[in-house]
């Protein structure tokens, strides 16, 4: 038995092939098939590309599952129908499970284990697990909510420069780095490319590299950045710690904690504000697989007798 792992998030959907013991054996990046960024027809397009990408390589076999994390599915009912739709008809006669991508990063990321998962990527979520009961926390999407993911850094990043222009803080690294990226020759053709831009978070997110650059040249504004995003993130865990892990507030180190996201690519920049942010009671673990693992460990988790796995 072969098994196909997709990992749908904001940015790009990897597909991941496992063989029985589930070790790797190859991996396609596309871009993301997120139904608020591709719509249902891309989001379709996407995995449909991307099973025939697997069936391509020759390492799927007739006999295979397909692990399905879909970030933004469960979050709206008639985008959910569409995603289940399209999952189904994709799977075929092949079993296969379908879960938002914070499930499959908590799957992952502590291996099936208690504790909690913290996705800070384009957007940002949390998921807390406990003796097979769920809380979530965070997923508010780009417009309302997603603190201390890379969209809200690179608007934040946007913020910090008009305050470097105007004085209010001291220029440093990442004013220079915005106005080559943007490629202004003026300081106020920002306000131009934010009413241009600032609705693709993806765009805006992508800002976000820039206050990981500014932060290690030195740029104080930028590393408040990462210190608020960690505070952010940090009150994610925090919340689901009071509903799910109240009676182990008073135990250092009990409840794990893992991350997942581009965000935490900047190392030492944003793990070491989390890790000090967090509740008494949490200890930040590094994942144990990599997101694209996740979906398939709940499906191969699930009995086989439920058809759907």
């Amino acid at each position: 038995m072969r098994w196909l792992g997709v990992d749908g998030g904001g940015t790009k959907t990897a597909f991941a092939l496992y063989d029985e013991r589930l070790q790797p054996l190859d991996r396609h990046v596309l871009p993301t098939c997120h139904y608020a960024q591709a719509g249902v027809d891309g989001m379709r397009r996407v995995l449909e590309e991307g099973l025939a990408w697997a069936r391509g390589a020759g390492k799927l076999g007739d006999a295979f599952g397909i692990g399905f994390s879909i970030c933004g599915y469960g979050e709206n009912t008639a985008a959910d129908a569409a995603i289940e739709a399209t999952a189904r008809d994709i799977a075929g006669s092949s079993p296969y499970a379908l879960v938002n991508d914070v499930e499959a990063a908590w799957a992952a990321g502590l291996d099936m284990a208690d504790g909690i998962a913290l996705i800070a990527g384009t957007g940002s979520i949390a998921l807390g697990v406990r003796a097979g009961r769920q809380v979530r926390c965070g997923g508010w999407d780009y417009e309302i909510g997603d603190e201390g993911s890379g969209g809200w850094m690179g608007r934040e990043v946007l913020r910090a420069f008009t305050r470097q222009v105007d004085g209010r803080d001291a220029r440093g690294a990442l004013y220079d780095l915005v106005r080559s990226e943007l490629a202004l020759s003026n300081d106020f053709d920002i306000i131009a490319f934010a009413q241009k831009h600032i609705a693709d978070r993806t765009r805006i997110a992508a800002l976000s590299v820039l206050a990981t650059r500014a932060a290690r040249a030195g740029d104080t504004c930028a590393r408040a950045i990462f210190t608020r995003a960690a505070r952010e993130e940090a009150d994610l865990v925090a919340a689901i710690v009071r509903a799910l892990f109240a009676d182990q507030m008073d135990t250092a180190a009990a409840v794990p904690v893992t991350y997942i996201g581009g965000t935490f690519q900047a190392g030492p920049l944003i793990l070491e504000p989390l890790a000090a942010a967090l509740p008494s009671c949490c200890r930040l673990v590094a994942p144990a697989h990599e997101p694209d693992l996740g979906a398939v460990l709940i499906l191969r988790s699930r009995p086989r007798a439920e058809g759907r796995l």
